[in-house]
């Protein structure tokens, strides 16, 4: 079976597990949500997929953490940058039919079980959906400056530089250098150093 992933929102939201007939349609455009086995969201997408589940890992971008080499050999470059789950071990899932039974899915490959409210499986609105899929976007639209934790006004120490573990506070961003106002010898003096020189204090 060829497996693909189609990421579509939903319409409605069921009221409670007694709905009446009415509502059937409402509860199979609702998404469930499951709880992956430790860094196995990915894995257990693949395989709700190709039981013909539709799916939607919500991913978003952030900065690379550089090894040591890579901060030493290469700090003039822009920082590479990664997509990571936004809500680790978990993601979002929902029959493709009113037909299909997600009972498959406690068992695919991959998936821990399904979230629960009490006795209740969880399901979401297809309105938090929709505003988890803009706010994924508007994140991985951004650049550098817009994604890194290294904000003005925030206080930060260096390291892996001679004044390896002085502090002080982030004046301006881009994406290869940020500007640090510091005092050293009793003077205010402004610093540049790339993003992989610094950790939030």
């Amino acid at each position: 079976m060829l497996c693909k992933q189609d990421r579509h929102p939903t319409d409605d939201f069921p009221k409670a597990a007694t709905a009446h007939a009415a509502t059937l349609q409402d509860r199979s455009d609702s998404w469930y949500v499951v709880y992956t086995k430790p860094r196995q969201e990915s894995v257990a997408e693949f395989n709700l997929q190709c039981q013909e589940f539709e799916t939607y890992l919500p991913l978003f971008k952030v900065i690379k953490k550089a090894a040591l080499a890579d901060r030493q050999t290469q700090d003039a470059l822009e920082p590479s940058t990664v997509y990571e789950p936004m809500f680790p071990r978990y993601l979002f899932f929902k029959p493709a039919n009113q037909r299909q039974s997600i009972a498959a899915a406690r068992s695919s490959r991959g998936v821990q079980g399904l979230v629960t409210f009490g006795a209740e499986l969880a399901m979401v609105q297809p309105n938090v959906v929709r505003a988890i899929r803009e706010l994924e976007a508007e994140r991985n639209s951004a650049d550098i400056t817009g994604i890194t934790p290294f904000q003005p006004g925030r206080r930060v120490r260096l390291r892996d530089t001679a004044l390896e573990g002085m502090e002080g506070v982030v004046h301006a961003v881009g994406a290869k250098r940020v500007v640090l106002l510091m005092t050293i010898l009793g003077r205010k003096k402004t610093l540049k150093v790339t993003h992989g020189q610094l950790e939030l204090v």
